[in-house]
């Protein structure tokens, strides 16, 4: 069924159209399905389905699909997922710039952040959150843990304010409000038969490398790179680093993590870093915003609050 956009369709539909009933179907579509969004929305199975089936028929349009082949968007229910995000964000941002008139911050505050990029003593985002949530305590910061490719697409989306993620190549929506450096190092387990390797370079085997798992991360080098050459092919990822060190713990797969991230598992024996003259490297972590899209007195609050700690490094 093709998405009617008729502007006479859409007018006369959307004034009628609960917001409480759009907001039951982005928690449902964000949950999965209807069993999944029984808790967060404290809502019985049935009154959910029946809660659906009213906003199709407000709407004049299928949404999703449920049954034995599970849960699942019709186009239709994605476009209307997209849209629905837009007015809730657009809701809030009123509801916030009215609140600044009066010199008084209220809203959320959505920070799309990459699995440890905090690790970097240089990013100073704890301290700024502390300083901003003091000075503006009413404001709800909302931090969603996602993979770079996540942040980029929820920032362009407008369900982020702002991401802080590893963006190797300049994207053309978004903009770099600042960049941070991270030493990242090639890790394997002590389970690893790369373990009793001697960390000198001169020494070190790069065969004995060759022929062992890589599982590759958000904080791998580019393949095509003079390091990625000496990589072997990735048999496993994650871009999560908790996931990453899973899989280097097994001692089955070498990957990059972050040094400071790394410390605890080196201390205690359980990781060790592969030489750094061949491996160690520095990636650039990036907090960025979306061009094009208004910043609003919120996100200007935490941008201030965030240049009173960066303008002296």
């Amino acid at each position: 069924m093709p998405i009617n956009h008729s502007s006479d369709y859409s007018i006369g539909k959307a004034n009628s159209i609960d917001m409480r009933l759009l907001s039951i179907f982005i928690t449902v579509v964000e949950c999965g399905g209807f069993t999944q969004a029984q808790e967060p929305l404290n809502i019985a199975l049935s009154s959910i389905s029946t809660y659906i089936q009213d906003l199709e028929t407000r709407l004049g349009l299928k949404l999703c699909n449920r049954g034995r082949g599970g849960f699942s968007l019709t186009e239709n229910g994605q476009y209307v997922y997209k849209e629905a995000l837009k007015l809730f964000a657009s809701v809030d941002q009123f509801n916030a710039n009215l609140a600044g008139l009066n010199g008084k911050l209220i809203g959320e505050l959505k920070i799309g952040i990459l699995d440890n990029s905090t690790m970097s003593p240089s990013t100073r985002i704890p301290e700024v959150i502390h300083d901003f949530s003091i000075k503006h305590p009413e404001v709800h910061i909302v931090i969603k843990v996602l993979s770079s490719e996540e942040i980029e697409d929820e920032l362009s989306a407008g369900t982020l304010h702002l991401g802080i993620g590893i963006f190797p190549e300049a994207k053309k929506n978004l903009r770099v409000i600042d960049s941070f450096p991270i030493t990242v190092d090639l890790f394997c387990g002590n389970l690893s038969e790369l373990y009793s390797q001697p960390v000198c370079e001169d020494e070190f085997d790069l065969q004995q490398l060759q022929s062992s798992g890589y599982a590759k991360g958000c904080y791998s080098p580019d393949f095509k790179s003079k390091l990625g050459q000496l990589l072997p092919q990735a048999t496993a990822s994650s871009y999560l680093s908790e996931g990453l060190a899973f899989l280097i713990m097994s001692g089955r797969y070498v990957g990059f993590l972050p040094r400071r991230y790394a410390a605890n598992w080196v201390s205690n024996g359980e990781m060790k870093a592969l030489p750094k003259d061949n491996f160690s490297h520095e990636v650039r972590l990036a907090l960025v915003v979306c061009k094009g899209v208004s910043i609003g007195p919120v996100l200007e609050g935490f941008l201030t609050s965030f240049a009173s700690f960066t303008d002296g490094k």
